[in-house]
Parts: C-alpha cells; structure tokens; sequence
C-alpha cells in the first residue's frame, strides 16, 4: 500500500483514536454523576443501576473499539498494516476504508465468523499463518 495512504488511515484512526477517548471521558462524568446523588428511594436506585449498566456498556464498547484503534496505529508504525493477520494478503483498501482497524481480509474474516471464534483464529489456524509466513 502506498505510503500517503497509509498516512491516511492513520491520520483517521488518531482522530478516531482522540473522539473514543473524548467520549470514554464524558461517559465517565456521566456516570459520576448518577453516583452523586445518594438520596434515592427503590425506583430511583433501580432507574440508576439500569443507566450505570448502560454507560458501562457504552464504555465497554468503545474500549473494544479504542484497543483495536491502537493496535492498527501499531501494525501502521511497524509497516504490517494493510496485511491480513492469518493468510498474510493484503486486505483491500474499500475493507480498510470500511474497518481501518480491522486485521483480518474479508475471507479470513468470514472463515472467523463461520468457526464462531469473534475477532480470534484459534490455535491451529494462527499455526498455519506461521508455516505459510
């Protein structure tokens, strides 16, 4: 991939990068501020547990979003960018314009899905990444 590109994608994920973290700040005064009222009745404290479960997640999420961010600005500084993780071909720049953290081609992508393994291979496939590497 051509240099400037890579520029690119990685001047997006630090911008990126930068939003999650505004973002993960704001939630975090958000949820600060559902613990400052202490003077609660049942329902108060039960419509406050269900907003904190809910910031969490939102923060959870976008934790996830935010390592894999920082994990492609890496693979970006260590000139692996734009190479699918297990099969080692280059991931199509429409795939990385779509996902610009994503690791993996859309094959490998889908064989991950069907094997119900997340974002993950499992042991015997990252094997055969290492022979075929």
């Amino acid at each position: 991939m051509e240099k400037v590109k890579i520029e690119q994608f990685g001047q997006n994920l630090e911008n990126q990068r930068l939003e999650i973290l505004r973002s993960l700040k704001q939630l975090e005064e958000e949820t600060r501020s559902l613990e400052i009222d202490s003077t609660q009745d049942t329902a108060d404290l039960c419509v406050s547990s269900m907003s904190k479960e809910a910031l969490f997640q939102q923060s959870s999420q976008r934790r996830t979003v935010l390592r894999r961010i920082e994990a492609a600005l890496r693979r970006i500084d260590d000139g692996s960018f734009g190479v699918c993780v297990n099969c080692g071909n280059d991931i199509p720049a429409r795939r990385l314009l779509a996902l610009p953290w994503t690791q993996f081609c859309l094959q490998c992508q889908e064989e991950l899905e069907e094997q119900g393994h997340g974002n993950q291979f499992p042991a015997p496939a990252a094997e055969l990444w290492k022979r075929a590497g």
